[in-house]
């Protein structure tokens, strides 16, 4: 049964609603294993799926300019575009349903996606984990660009500030601060919980021994990163997140600091920390404040990595 077939034909609906896409990291173009099932938990787009009924395969990405990728195999072929606001997306149709699908890069190399289907008299929700296996060749360098579509430049700010107040430096000078962290919006579905109705995220992915990754901005790196043979990369396996949230009345932040399982989606420790004002100093003390009590609790994350496994 094709992978497609599967995805269409699962009666499980996930225990929990996964938030709406992001500005992702973009992917590299190669073929990937593919892990899919039913979802059973989620943390700000990071997909679970039950072991107890998954599937495995592999597809190909394969890009047809900077926004639009084909991805193929286990009987599918699909096109998902990227939009300035809602990442990648993709929609199939066919025996009586609908089927969008959603894609949000952690990393180059890593990929989540979750799928609604609609119609037949179903509702369903199925996710995908994909992990490179080999990248092509041609790489597309020249779609390489920050992320920020949006305008990040408070939350840039202040995630520079925490991490000086932090003592984290670059391993070289090949690297600056802002290589190591991405900031990104995500629109909420069920509730309104800012101004704008959604959340910002400012995230940092952590390796071995909690050392934090570079976030692959750089056209060079992304080259090396999609070439990389296996093993000579060190893998994110945890997400330092900082879930932001505006206030009103009177206006400041709310700031979720929160460590997450990348493979599982389980938020293992999260601390909140509020401020008044909404300027970059105000939310970096918020930052720094999140931080020191994820600190407390035995949770640790640092020094910067240059991202080579030891």
């Amino acid at each position: 049964m094709t992978l497609l077939k599967r995805t269409a034909g699962a009666l499980v609906a996930c225990t929990l609603t996964i938030p709406g896409a992001m500005a992702d990291p973009l992917p590299c173009q190669g073929r990937y294993s593919a892990v899919s099932g039913n979802v059973i938990m989620s943390a700000s787009g990071i997909v679970q799926v039950d072991p107890r009924n998954r599937n495995e395969g592999t597809v190909d990405l394969t890009y047809n300019g900077c926004d639009r990728i084909t991805v193929a195999g286990q009987g599918m072929r699909m096109e998902i575009v990227r939009s300035a606001t809602s990442g990648w997306s993709g929609t199939l149709t066919g025996g009586g349903a609908t089927r969008i699908f959603r894609f949000n890069a952690l990393t180059p190399r890593l990929i989540d996606s979750w799928m609604d289907a609609f119609g037949g008299g179903m509702t369903v929700q199925r996710g995908m984990k994909l992990t490179l296996v080999k990248g092509t060749e041609h790489q597309p360098v020249d779609c390489i660009f920050d992320g920020d579509r949006q305008n990040f430049t408070r939350e840039n700010a202040a995630t520079r500030a925490f991490m000086a107040a932090r003592g984290l430096t670059p391993p070289s000078p090949d690297f600056a601060l802002q290589d190591y962290f991405r900031a990104a919006e995500v629109e909420n579905r069920t509730q309104t919980e800012s101004r704008k109705g959604s959340t910002r995220h400012v995230r940092f992915l952590l390796g071995s021994d909690h050392a934090i990754l570079p976030a692959t901005r750089a056209a060079t790196r992304f080259r090396e990163v999609c070439r990389a043979e296996e093993g000579t990369l060190d893998p994110p396996r945890r997400m330092l997140d900082f879930k932001i949230v505006e206030l009103e009345n009177p206006d400041g932040f709310s700031v979720f600091a929160r460590i997450i399982d990348i493979e599982s989606g389980k938020i293992l420790a999260q601390r909140e920390s509020e401020v008044t004002g909404t300027g970059d100093a105000a939310l970096a003390a918020a930052m720094q404040d999140g931080a020191a009590q994820l600190t407390g609790d035995g949770m640790t994350f640092g020094p910067l990595s240059d991202g080579k496994a030891r």
